[in-house]
């Protein structure tokens, strides 16, 4: 019997190889070099409904039984999910035509066909007719609608911009009275008049002290120039060696120098403006409305992501920048406002003392005593998806929504055990590191971090066993979280294959000041946590906001969509030198620029020096829509020739193996509703990711494509190729 780590204690591992070795032994394959999987991309319900007919068509040609390995990633990992945890739940069921949980009638498969041990015929899709009549997962019933979710996602907004605002007056007060006392201890004397320097109703020469001084320091950078441009004139050996040391120095400095000065000017400016207003009723409004409008412009480039539309720069990104400075001016108006008028006095001594300590009580209880990965979008996210995907077993006989209690306590150290250990389930998610040192993480914004029944980790952190991962803060990581996480595709500093307006460092601090993340905060495999839940306080406001973190040394990291890393699932595959892997791609790629594809095959090379090479015979032109022929009903319905391709992948240790590629296509030989269903829908089959809400006639175009496009693989001769290569007879 195969052998699972046990261990009581964190165990951590660098060595990728020990993790592979584990899995291997796990799977009694140690030793085989036969060993295969099947990647499930991105791409949301879409993906999870065209991958299930793929699923369903390995199952009936007996091939989904010769799967060792599944890896998943976002919009694939609803689909994995949904099969690991009904293999989990039920020992019987299995990946054989008589056993699958996913469906069997629908597929063609009598009694008679799948064998005596199947269910009775009224019980085989009782898990698929629930699914895909769920498919609308973000409003499952009319209490649980698309408003009640702006509701909670409101809340978490209002909750974090509260926090955040009570501690800017806190920070703002002190500042204020310990700038103010300093500068009347320094002046105090002769240079009476500086003693109200931070007086707002003095002369404008003394309440604009900061705006001076932001001056100064712009003509020291000048003047900093001016001293370098009469050094380049210098032509001695010892200056030429100090010039390049000298440059970089200097150009630190002036950036430093220049970050300064503005912050000068932005603070300066609040008595300015606060005079100008006049009324602090109004200025609290004007305030209040400035950070209103910045939250509308985050939640209008949190739609955009959820749409993959990209910005263009010029007006868009005017607009980008206009509304963080309009929220971070707005809340930093506030502060000034509730310092000067109600916390100080015109002496700049403490006012209401007894109000600013219950604000400091309420800022660091609220701040603090949170867990963000429980306040914002990331927890609603996850509880409708497991709703749907990973239903109590009263809620699919009845084929009602019903809360999914079992799923919500099911750990991922527990799946993928005893008699179905196969196949074995590797979620994939981003750790999100744009500051890391190491220029191959902060480059694509991350590094791929895997959650799996014994392993979570990454190249970054390393690996550190399941059973001891996350136990020191939470009970340890859920499947239904994994499966979120892995999902999360709207999260600030970070984007599809690390390229997107969400990782404009101004739209990131912008979406994490409002909480509008979907990711989820995790304990660092290589750092002991400190039992400390995510809060505001830290990551929030020492990681999101001032930007100290993001690195693989933090104790508590950000994970987010799989996709934002690699996008089909196989980079893990390819890791673990899998003889055969069968690549499920179904996401959205309506000009067919293969974008993901090429994702992959980049990092794959670069990472592992694996090259993927696709045949000459049936390479991914094969793919491309109209590429069957040009009559009517081929040009109507933008007929391909086949919906897959097929490549070599060479290792870098001389073994080779083979990449079957199926991707969402318009074929030949489709049941009359899905071309019926593409005649009314023209975006078929590359539909926008942010339709989330697939009805029953949606979801089953997508699932029956996905079984005839595989089906059509199955019955080919270049499918007799690999099975005769790979032994899968």
């Amino acid at each position: 019997m195969p052998t699972t780590p046990k261990q009581t204690k964190s165990e951590l591992t660098n060595d990728p190889n020990f993790v592979i070795d584990a899995e291997l032994n796990h799977l009694e394959l140690s030793g085989r070099k036969d060993v295969k999987g099947l990647a499930i991309s991105g791409g949301g319900i879409r993906s999870a409904s065209f991958g299930l007919g793929v699923m369903q068509a390995l199952v009936l040609k007996g091939q989904l039984e010769k799967i060792d390995y599944m890896s998943t990633v976002s919009g694939g990992g609803y689909l994995g999910a949904a099969l690991t945890y009904a293999l989990k739940k039920d020992q019987t069921a299995g990946t054989t035509a008589a056993t699958f949980p996913l469906g069997r009638k629908e597929i063609g498969i009598t009694r008679k066909e799948a064998g005596k041990d199947t269910k009775p015929d009224g019980d085989d899709n009782n898990l698929l007719n629930f699914i895909r009549q769920h498919a609308s997962y973000l409003s499952p019933v009319k209490s649980l609608d698309m408003i009640s979710f702006s509701a909670v996602v409101l809340r978490s907004m209002i909750m974090s911009l509260s926090v955040y605002l009570g501690i800017f007056i806190i920070a703002m007060t002190c500042s204020l009275w310990l700038l103010y006392h300093i500068a009347h201890g320094v002046f105090d004397g002769p240079v009476t008049y500086t003693k109200t320097v931070f007086d707002y109703s003095i002369s404008i020469p003394e309440k604009g002290i900061l705006i001076v001084a932001g001056i100064i320091i712009l003509m020291l950078m000048v003047i900093m120039g001016l001293f370098y441009s009469l050094g380049t004139y210098l032509k001695s050996e010892r200056v030429s060696r100090a010039r390049y040391s000298g440059f970089i120095g200097g150009q630190k400095a002036l950036g430093a120098m220049l970050k300064i000065s503005f912050a000068c000017f932005i603070l300066g400016s609040l008595p300015f403006v606060t005079d100008w207003i006049q009324d602090s009723i109004k200025t609290v409004f004007a305030a209040g409305g400035s950070t209103v409008i910045g939250s509308f412009v985050g939640i209008w480039q949190y739609m955009k992501a959820r749409r993959k539309e990209k910005n263009k720069g010029g007006l868009s990104d005017i607009v980008i920048y206009l509304g963080a400075f309009a929220l971070f001016y707005g809340i930093i108006l506030l502060a000034y406002v509730h310092a000067t008028r109600f916390f100080l006095d015109k002496d700049y001594d403490f006012n209401n003392s007894g109000y600013f300590v219950l604000l400091i009580a309420l800022s660091f209880v609220f701040g603090y005593f949170v867990n963000l990965n429980y306040l914002g979008p990331h927890y609603i996210w996850r509880n409708r998806l497991m709703e749907a995907f990973m239903p109590e077993k009263d809620a699919i006989t009845q084929n009602q929504w019903k809360a999914a209690k079992g799923a919500d306590a099911a750990l991922m150290k527990d799946m993928c055990q005893g008699k179905n250990r196969k196949p074995y389930h590797i979620i994939n998610t981003n750790i999100i590191l744009p500051n890391s040192k190491k220029v191959e993480y902060s480059g694509r914004g991350g590094d791929n971090f895997i959650i799996s029944p014994l392993y979570c980790g990454s190249s970054a952190t390393g690996w550190e066993t399941t059973n001891t991962f996350q136990n020191e803060s939470t009970r340890g990581v859920t499947l239904a979280s994994a499966m979120a996480t892995s999902a999360a595709a709207l999260n600030p500093n970070a984007a599809v294959s690390g390229q997107g307006i969400t990782r404009n460092i101004v739209v990131s601090i912008l979406l994490s000041m409002l909480n509008l993340r979907l990711g989820y905060w995790a304990s660092n495999p290589k750092r002991k946590d400190l039992k400390s839940s995510p809060n505001f306080l830290n990551p929030g406001l020492k990681t999101e906001i001032f930007r100290w973190g993001f690195t693989e040394d933090d104790r508590k990291v950000l994970l987010s969509d799989g996709g934002h890393y690699e996008n089909l699932a196989f980079y893990e595959l390819i890791r673990r030198k899998l003889s055969l892997i069968i690549v499920s791609d179904g996401g959205a790629d309506p000009l067919f620029n293969f974008d993901d594809l090429a994702n992959a095959v980049e990092k794959v090379r670069v990472d592992f020096n694996a090259i993927i090479d696709f045949d000459k015979h049936c390479k991914t032109d094969g793919i491309l829509p109209g590429s069957l022929g040009d009559d009517l009903f081929q040009k109507k319905y933008e007929i391909a020739k086949r919906g897959y391709a097929i490549a070599k992948i060479y290792y870098n240790d001389g073994t080779v193996g083979t990449l079957v590629y199926i991707k969402l296509a318009m074929i030949d030989g489709l049941p009359t509703d899905i071309y019926s269903y593409k005649g009314l829908n023209p975006t078929f089959p590359h539909q926008s990711t942010s339709d989330q809400f697939f009805d029953e006639n949606q979801f089953e175009a997508y699932r029956e494509l996905g079984y005839y496009v595989t089906k059509h693989l199955l019955d080919s001769n270049d499918w007799k190729k690999i099975v005769s290569e790979h032994k899968m007879n």
